[in-house]
């Protein structure tokens, strides 16, 4: 067992592992640590971040990471292979930052334990008898309260029990005791707020909290990105997971103002499990549908087109809307596989000469089997309610209508509680030790006196004006009843 030598303002720790526990107690670590996580975060805002659900499949993630590739590639080169090796499209949930995490919070820990003894020392009783020095009005602080005339003896005591009143009345502790060098003269103290530094412990908890819950929902966390073209239905986080959800847009709308901005963003969702409905909301981006612990966020929304496929015998081949999630020419762009062939279709949205929306439509398949060159089979410009083909090709594409996709957020994070109370937590002690700093009073009243001696002390943050009015009520306490009375400060 260390042996542990106690000071005021530190504490001394011997034994094997003195410099693990100074370092954690470091207050300048603490900074270097905090430094190289919100280092870590900015990077993690500035890169774009492998969504949850490519993390739990191995085609889900190559798929992702391939996007990601396409996007830094071009500008980051090789650094984009270094980058995904040290988990920097990942960097919420990668062991090394929940490692920074934890480091941090066990900083936090062992700094708040080193400090508990100067925490107990700063925030214990004072001495109310202190000695003539301590009145020496060259301190700061100390001054005098001018009275109109000394107080008698034998109303020593009932003077100092109207001071202490007016203290308490003004929300001091206050207390009395006799002079030790002139037992016919009284000691008052009173003090304010003498337990507000305790609070920073409540600040620590909270960091603490806020901390376990950044790790907690970066472990357990998950957030969904589902894109839903009117009716569709999907399911929510992995696919066959017990109790799965599946959302349905039953509905999106974004209405435009006169000035041809957007009004709102809102989709009708309902919520199914198993089959059945459990829920259903009007929901927008600060207005989710809440279900058994996930949350469901209008994010994103679209344009889609509302297609059907027939092959040359006359059969539906597909039929559905098609999102347009990409961008060509400035324009949005999608494509779509025929079922059964190889053929393609690539759709651009556009205008005709009219002005009216209408979609560029280009059908190719490859000259061979396997081979990456392209054979154009047709290209047309559809509006609502035309069909396209062509003599080689053996289907036709109708452009039906066109609506708008929506995109919803889906999020399950059961941290979520813990950061809350983190949060409360921060502020409560943030606010109770900042604008509650500690101040302490002395009055000394002694019969032979025309004057009242007077020390005040207060911790930084507190300001002397705001116990002048105190100090005029005692100087009026310790007056003759009719007569004026002047404070006269340090």
């Amino acid at each position: 067992m260390s042996k542990r030598s106690e000071g005021y303002h530190q504490r001394v720790i011997r034994g094997p592992l003195t410099v693990v526990r100074a370092l954690l107690a470091n207050v300048q670590f603490a900074m270097v640590q905090i430094a190289a996580i919100a280092l870590a975060a900015s990077v993690g805002v500035a890169l774009k971040q492998l969504p949850d659900y490519a993390l739990l499949s191995s085609s889900d993630y190559t798929l992702e990471m391939g996007k990601l590739r396409a996007i830094y590639e071009p500008t980051l080169g090789p650094l984009t292979d270094l980058f995904e090796r040290l988990g920097f499209f990942r960097i919420f949930t990668a062991p090394w930052f929940s490692a920074l995490l934890v480091l941090l919070t066990v900083s936090i820990v062992v700094c708040t334990l080193d400090r508990l003894p100067k925490i107990r020392a700063v925030t214990a009783r004072s001495r109310v008898e202190q000695p003539s020095a301590f009145f020496d009005a060259s301190l700061p602080g100390r001054g005098e309260i001018a009275l109109t005339a000394p107080v008698a003896a034998q109303q020593v005591d009932n003077a100092a029990e109207r001071v202490a009143r007016e203290m308490r009345a003004a929300g001091w502790d206050a207390q009395f005791v006799t002079d030790p060098e002139n037992t016919s003269g009284r000691i008052i103290h009173g003090d304010k707020f003498r337990r507000s530094y305790r609070f920073t412990l409540v600040m620590h908890t909270g960091l603490v909290l806020l901390l376990v819950g950044a790790s907690l929902s970066g472990i357990l966390g998950y957030t969904q990105g589902i894109l839903l073209t009117n009716g569709e239905a999907l399911p929510v986080g992995k696919i066959g997971s017990e109790g799965g959800l599946v959302i349905q847009n039953r509905g999106f709308s974004a209405p435009r103002t006169e000035t041809g901005a957007f009004a709102d963003f809102a989709t009708d969702l309902a919520v199914y499990q198993g089959g059945v409905e459990v829920a259903q909301q009007i929901v927008r981006v600060n207005t989710p549908l809440m279900y058994d612990g996930w949350s469901f966020h209008q994010n994103f929304f679209g344009p889609s087109a509302a297609l059907e496929i027939t092959s040359a015998s006359g059969d539906l081949l597909w039929s559905g809307e098609s999102p347009f999630t990409a961008v060509a020419e400035g324009a949005p762009y999608a494509t779509l596989p025929i079922p059964g062939s190889d053929a393609g279709i690539e759709l651009l949205l556009q205008r005709d000469a009219a002005g009216a929306p209408a979609v560029l439509i280009v059908a190719s398949e490859p000259v061979s089997v396997g081979s990456s060159e392209l054979r154009t089979l047709f290209v047309s410009v559809l509006a609502p309610g035309e069909t396209a083909s062509a003599p080689g090709a053996n289907f036709s594409v109708r452009l039906n209508a066109l609506s708008s996709y929506t995109g919803i957020i889906a999020r399950r994070d059961p941290a979520a509680l813990i950061v809350w109370l983190a949060a409360a937590l921060i502020m409560i002690g943030l606010t109770l030790t900042l604008r509650r700093p500690r101040a302490r009073l002395w009055i000394r009243i002694r019969p032979s006196q025309a004057h009242a001696e007077a020390a005040l002390l207060l911790e930084r943050g507190a300001r002397a004006e705001q116990a002048a009015p105190l100090l005029r009520r005692i100087a009026a306490t310790l007056s003759a009843p009719g007569d004026d009375a002047r404070t006269v400060s340090a």
